[in-house]
């Protein structure tokens, strides 16, 4: 994927922990973007880190996400004269590095893997629907059963419908009869999984830490006896997932690919555009080099066998015309 190249951030992102203090976390960079990156946890630190950075990056990421009952984005807004804001969402970023680390760890193979998931918040689970997704067999335990069942049994009805596990909530960890592949706590409190977690390991289990500080010292020391692989989630590796918005894929996307066009009386249309009825569908609207079909006027393309003479000769008066094509090359001077 290009970028654009040799731009400046900064994020701006708050943390549901209320004993958390201002903190700057490491640098990242993807796609030609360096970004410095600060964690807020109220709103007089935020308005004086939006005053302290304006101007001097050319983009602020501004956490959309309501983690408390402070007005981020609003207050964004309102301070940042000079720097461009881009809402982002740390968490979904926070559940692709979760997914990317899963992935790496055992070679893009976790279909029958089974894992358990702690906590029953916003990336609990969100990690519980994506890894069941993957076919993963996924179990749930927070502290109140109630919840995490309510929690798994909503998934479950959005689960696709071949998937090959349900997902299951854990009333107390003794259930468990056999250690699991993978175990990954996102609490928001610290030092929460203690040493009864360690009959659930078993060598090369695979331990993320997503919540920071969520495993006791005692945990992580004797899960790294046992040979589990111990990991405090990095989320700068999916950083460029921030940055799609940014990305010159995206603009030529929108530029390029994506239009309607009125061309010697012929109606084009591209890019997931709703034509209207007799609309011709192309696979961009700027350069084109493919026609997909005549639009049926609801989303959707005619299917062949209900063209009409006139569908066909439209049709093939466009192949025969490749002038057509050439003037698809221009922007619209609308």
């Amino acid at each position: 994927m290009q970028g654009a190249k040799n731009k400046t951030a900064a994020i701006i992102s708050m943390t549901a922990k209320k004993s958390s203090d201002f903190r700057v976390l490491p640098r990242r960079e993807a796609l030609g973007f360096t970004a410095i990156n600060f964690l807020v946890t109220d709103l007089d630190q935020a308005r004086e880190c939006l005053l302290m950075i304006d101007g001097r990056v050319e983009y602020i990421l501004i956490d959309v996400e309501q983690k408390q009952h402070v007005p981020l984005v609003e207050e964004a807004r309102r301070i940042i004269k000079q720097s461009r804001i881009i809402t982002c969402k740390p968490n979904d970023a926070t559940i692709e590095s979760c997914d990317l680390l899963v992935r790496h760890y055992f070679n893009d193979e976790i279909e029958n893997k089974s894992v358990l998931v702690i906590g029953s918040g916003n990336l609990s689970t969100k990690t519980a629907l994506r890894l069941a997704e993957r076919n993963a067999k996924v179990s749930m335990y927070s502290r109140s059963y109630t919840k995490t069942k309510k929690i798994a049994e909503a998934l479950n009805l959005i689960l696709p419908k071949y998937t090959l596990h349900q997902i299951h909530a854990m009333k107390e960890l003794a259930e468990q009869q056999e250690p699991f592949d993978i175990i990954i706590s996102f609490l928001s409190a610290e030092n929460i999984v203690g040493p009864e977690y360690l009959l659930l390991i078993k060598e090369d289990t695979l331990v993320i830490d997503g919540g920071v500080n969520n495993f006791q010292a005692s945990f992580i020391k004797e899960a790294l006896k046992q040979g589990a692989s111990c990991y405090r989630l990095d989320v700068r590796i999916a950083f460029l997932y921030n940055l799609l918005f940014l990305s010159n894929e995206v603009d030529s996307f929108f530029i390029c690919i994506m239009g309607r066009k009125t061309l010697d009386g012929v109606d084009f249309v591209s890019g997931g555009i709703i034509g209207n009825a007799g609309d011709i569908i192309v696979d961009r609207i700027n350069n084109p080099t493919q026609i997909i079909g005549i639009a049926d006027g609801y989303g959707g393309v005619k299917s062949k066998a209900d063209y009409t003479k006139e569908d066909e000769r439209r049709i093939n008066d466009i192949h025969n015309n490749p002038a057509l094509f050439e003037k698809a090359d221009t922007p619209d001077s609308e």
